[in-house]
């Protein structure tokens, strides 16, 4: 929806964004609208830097004249799913819990106890979650092409995942966490390397100083 558009620019403005967060989710709370609620009223602390407004801002841009439907969008939320506040240091190690989304469909690696499940989520096997999940996660576009590799290839490759072990911070060897996973999604659904991947999420995803 427009609003929601004008709002992910808004939100990235030191206090300005935070008070109209506040102001929507009151909103949204009363509605009935509880995801619309809970993003609205996410604070991530980094975004008092200043420093880290004109990536923020264009990334509001573009995703003012993009649908998360199309291309490839990395998905963020607090930790927990029900407290506000977060905290950006650097993709990879986020105080935040990222999903991927690839031309509609929604992949997310969860765990707990070293065990890892992955969801698979799309407006044609679960049209509320998905709905759900567009409001509540803040996207954004890591390219507007759409993924070449076929649906089930990805799947199948998502579900890969499910015989390593979770570990929340800095996964190494035979481990990976949410931020890792979606790493990995995009290089095999752009085609590119992994090293390549994290590059491009460095270059677009705003980090603790800009």
């Amino acid at each position: 929806m427009a609003e929601r558009k004008v709002f992910n620019i808004v939100k990235r403005i030191p206090v300005l964004g935070n008070t109209y967060g506040l102001v929507r989710g009151a909103v949204y709370e009363l509605a009935g609208d509880r995801d619309e609620a809970k993003n609205s009223m996410e604070m991530d602390f980094a975004d008092l830097n200043p420093l880290r407004m004109p990536r923020n801002l264009m990334n509001g841009l573009i995703d003012l004249t993009s649908n998360v439907d199309k291309g490839i969008w990395i998905g963020k939320r607090t930790l927990g799913g029900n407290q506000p506040f977060g905290l950006t240091f650097s993709p990879g190690a986020d105080v935040h819990h990222w999903c991927i989304q690839i031309d509609g469909i929604i992949y997310e690696l969860g765990g707990s106890k070293s065990q890892v499940s992955i969801s698979i989520i799309s407006k044609d096997n679960d049209p509320t979650t998905y709905v759900s999940y567009c409001k509540r996660f803040s996207w954004t576009m890591l390219t507007g092409r759409s993924s070449s590799v076929s649906e089930s290839r990805l799947r199948d490759f998502a579900k890969s995942f499910e015989q390593y072990r979770y570990q929340a911070v800095l996964p190494i060897g035979d481990t990976v966490n949410c931020q890792t996973f979606v790493k990995y999604m995009y290089a095999k659904a752009a085609g590119i390397s992994n090293a390549k991947a994290a590059g491009d999420i460095l270059a677009i995803i705003p980090n603790l100083i800009f």
